[in-house]
């Protein structure tokens, strides 16, 4: 039996019949609305850098319309296993956001992120639903890619743009962070979309060596143009760590130890570093997230079950950095967008205990579905580690940005980890759609 019969047969998705038109347009139309919604996320930054007063909202309103349009498109194809476990735990992380959120210090601005983040659920269950039909996912995928390669040339633009034709030198790359961060650009938020977009791109194709070969570019541009070493160091953690899971996994004995030995070195190295390094040096590593990272934690032991509410960092950030760092205005601050620049300490400082509870619950369905996804064998999945890779990488960056799983619903980095979930509970749903056609056709039942 081909994969071809599989995809299309009209068992597995009867909302290909259409009183008028052939199956041609049902599949044009599919597409075409889950290729739109990486592009969207990646045109944002162009748009936002063009009138950012407008975009927010526009980008809500379009992706997500075309998510639940997409969803609603195969409306009659039954509900999987998989789908309901995604509305279970995102329905259980909302109500454990609520009560936070309830008891924030500013109630009606927490109830107001609390809603964007429930669109943002909405957004993740339309599009994990869509994800499923193969055609459209692979459309999805090659988007994906398009759009990580959009925001690297907009990167490169921008530099030619405010630089000049000149060698981009580390020196040269902050000084244009703080130039063009002044003209609504992000250089952060735009480099982690295009290598994440990317990533979740290869998470949906079949891989060959140029969309292999593709990313090394990429990945070098979103580091060297954006005087960041954060894209270049959480992706050389992320197969640092893809690449030990295989070694404590591996049959080899010999390989198995090695790594284990490796394990204990790193971790005994890196504590040993961290109790010989001084506090100005850590701050200077971590560029000053470090104090930020203090005040959060602060907050938690102040308030440790329900926490202050979301952006409640806006109301005494400043105030509480030490030292140096004290002669901040709350303007520049605010230019930070992402406060504590860590996703779990905001957590933590935001929603308290309570909150973090929802937030582990999520980061347990990603990580317990991409880990099946890499180590099982599966009739219809093809990307084997790929998933498990992008998830690593977003975990990670969590530890030093706040937009993704727990960010505030108005950033494309926060539609971007949710694709991720998406994508990878749509795997779980072909995989029973295959099952079901199979046991479908072994009845000897027509269609």
């Amino acid at each position: 039996m081909s994969h071809g019969s599989v995809i299309h047969g009209p068992a597995q998705w009867p909302a290909l019949r259409f009183e008028a038109g052939p199956k041609f347009s049902a599949l044009f139309f599919s597409g075409l609305l889950g290729g739109a919604i990486p592009l969207i996320l990646a045109l944002y930054w162009i748009g936002y850098w063009l009138a950012p007063d407008s975009v927010g909202p526009l980008l809500r309103v379009s992706v997500v319309g075309c998510a639940v349009l997409l969803g609603l498109f195969w409306y009659r194809a039954p509900l999987t296993h998989a789908e309901i476990l995604l509305f279970r735990i995102l329905a259980m992380a909302a109500v454990a956001w609520f009560v936070p959120t309830f008891l924030a210090a500013d109630p009606s601005h927490a109830l107001a992120v609390w809603l964007k983040l429930i669109l943002l659920f909405a957004f993740c269950c339309f599009s994990a639903r869509g994800l499923r039909h193969p055609p459209t996912a692979q459309v999805f995928g090659l988007a994906s890619i398009a759009g990580g390669v959009i925001l690297v040339v907009f990167i490169l633009f921008i530099f030619v743009r405010t630089e000049g034709f000149v060698i981009p030198t580390f020196k040269a790359a902050r000084e244009f962070k703080g130039v063009v961060g002044l003209e609504n650009v992000s250089l952060n938020s735009i480099a982690f979309g295009a290598v994440f977009s990317y990533l979740i791109g290869l998470c949906l194709v079949r891989k060959s060596r140029v969309l292999i070969l593709m990313g090394i570019p990429l990945l070098a541009i979103s580091t060297i143009f954006t005087g960041s070493r954060a894209p270049l160091t959480i992706f050389g953690g992320s197969v640092l760590l893809l690449l030990t899971v295989n070694g404590l996994r591996t049959k080899s004995p010999w390989l198995r130890i090695t790594t284990w030995l490796l394990v204990a070195g790193a971790v005994l190295g890196l504590a040993l570093i961290a109790s010989i390094t001084s506090d100005k040096d850590f701050r200077h590593a971590t560029e000053g997230r470090s104090h930020l990272w203090l005040v959060g934690l602060q907050k938690f032991v102040e308030r440790p079950l329900f926490g202050y509410g979301y952006e409640s960092w806006r109301d005494d950030l400043v105030s509480r950095l030490p030292g140096e760092q004290r002669d901040l205005t709350f303007e520049v601050a605010s230019k930070l967008g992402a406060g504590y620049h860590n996703e779990y300490v905001s957590v933590l400082a935001e929603e308290g205990l309570i909150g973090a509870f929802g937030a582990a619950l999520i980061i347990w369905l990603l990580l317990r579905s991409s880990w099946l996804l890499a180590f099982r064998r599966w009739a219809t999945v093809h990307s084997q580690e790929w998933p498990l890779f992008a998830v690593i990488f977003l975990l990670l960056r969590a530890n030093f940005e706040i937009p993704g799983l727990f960010g505030y619903a108005h950033d494309p980095a926060d539609y971007l980890a949710y694709l991720l979930l998406a994508v990878v509970l749509s795997k779980f749903s072909m995989e029973e759609d295959y099952a079901r056609l199979l046991a479908h056709r072994g009845t000897g039942s027509g269609s």
